[in-house]
């Protein structure tokens, strides 16, 4: 493990200096609005949601918003050096969710923060120091001078993200939108993860 951490640290440093657009801070900004569902519509940069309890919600992608696509992943693709993310059960180390991130994206959410999938829950990325388990999973993720260790079932959704294009927000694609509320109170749209095939983005 010693030689893992010693390989992966320096790449830690590198990569929070200088991470990708996709990447966040720690603490959550109050002003960004994370929205999921589907696609119902795209009219040009205009993109229409269909959320789970069947509301719409139109967010506006400008020359800066950021797409990615997700693709299903497996447990087994989880090694040493990945970068991941978590979403734990509240108050416990136990994975509800896991996503991979190409090499370009590595660097996003480094840390813990808050999330808001249900209350109390908590998103952890960071690069893999020690994974062991077969079936089911323990991973230690260092993310600066931190770390934190978490239990993966056999059973968790697993999602892989890398560079994607508007191309994909076709109807019935699941997204996850990143937004940010602009001047007129309309919803910019920062990051766009959208899932080929039927995927559904894991964030």
């Amino acid at each position: 493990m010693n030689r893992i951490l010693n390989r992966v640290l320096p790449v830690v440093v590198a990569l929070v200096a200088g991470a990708p657009a996709l990447a966040q801070s720690e603490k959550p900004d109050p002003s960004t609005h994370r929205f999921r569902g589907t696609v119902e519509a795209r009219h040009g940069d205009d993109l229409v949601l269909v959320r789970p309890g069947g509301s719409t919600v139109t967010v506006q992608m400008g020359p800066k918003t950021q797409v990615y696509a997700a693709i299903g992943a497996r447990l087994r693709d989880i090694k040493p050096e990945s970068y991941i993310t978590v979403i734990a059960t509240p108050g416990t180390e136990r994975a509800e969710r896991v996503t991979l991130y190409s090499p370009s994206e590595r660097g996003f959410a480094a840390g813990r923060q808050p999330w808001d999938t249900e209350p109390g829950a908590t998103l952890t990325g960071g690069w893999i120091s020690d994974v062991s388990g077969t079936e089911d999973r323990r991973v230690t993720l260092t993310y600066g001078e931190g770390h934190s260790a978490f239990a993966i079932p056999s059973d968790t959704p697993v999602t892989q993200v890398a560079p994607g294009e508007k191309a994909l927000l076709v109807p019935g694609a699941p997204v996850t939108v990143f937004t940010n509320a602009g001047p007129d109170g309309a919803h910019e749209a920062g990051t766009v993860i959208v899932g080929r095939q039927g995927t559904v983005p894991t964030l």
